[in-house]
């Protein structure tokens, strides 16, 4: 907007310009010479000007594109990136104990409930670690799929009717962080 207002004022210097050339040739005190002289000068500068104007026009669509290409670029490289994993660890809640079948039965039967096989194959939920003595365990998940994950690990007490609970205590970027607190909360 700046460059089209200096145009703007530049074009309208170069009209006054023009006139006040006029003005002294129809008061005859500029010779005819003198006039188309100083008149191609006049020109000189409005092309110059209108020159510099488009190109600095044609810079900012530059920039604009260049900016609007490596937005979709970045946007791409978001599509195709790798999902990070992650890992979420939690304690299940129940009467009897557990194995890693039964907890991994329930989950997955909580998950495809909710959110189908399409939703389970983006998550890709697949429980890594479980102990059945302390009952805590490790599910590791894509991690743009957190909020499912957390929302089926609370939906698992309403499913089975209060009998079993997950209680999610930590999500981490590793499995050997996962292991190190699950150790460090067999220890308490």
């Amino acid at each position: 907007m700046r460059i089209v207002a200096l145009f703007i004022a530049l074009a309208v210097l170069e009209a006054t310009y023009f006139l006040a050339l006029t003005s002294l040739l129809m008061l005859g005190t500029l010779s005819i010479v003198h006039f188309m002289i100083f008149s191609a000068i006049g020109f000189m500068f409005f092309a110059i000007t209108y020159v510099i104007y488009k190109l600095l026009k044609l810079q900012i669509l530059m920039v604009k594109a260049s900016i609007r290409l490596s937005s979709e670029k970045l946007a791409i490289r978001n599509v195709v990136r790798k999902p990070r994993k992650r890992y979420l660890i939690f304690q299940v809640l129940a009467e009897n104990t557990l194995s890693k079948n039964d907890v991994e039965k329930v989950f997955n039967k909580v998950f495809n409930e909710f959110f189908g096989i399409l939703g389970g194959g983006e998550a890709n939920p697949k429980l890594v670690l479980y102990d059945d003595k302390s009952m805590r365990g490790v599910l590791r998940f894509v991690h743009t799929q957190r909020s499912k994950v957390l929302f089926a690990l609370a939906m698992v007490s309403e499913v089975t009717d209060g009998k079993i609970g997950f209680i999610p205590l930590k999500i981490t970027g590793t499995l050997r962080k996962a292991k190190e607190i699950v150790k460090t909360l067999a220890l308490d």
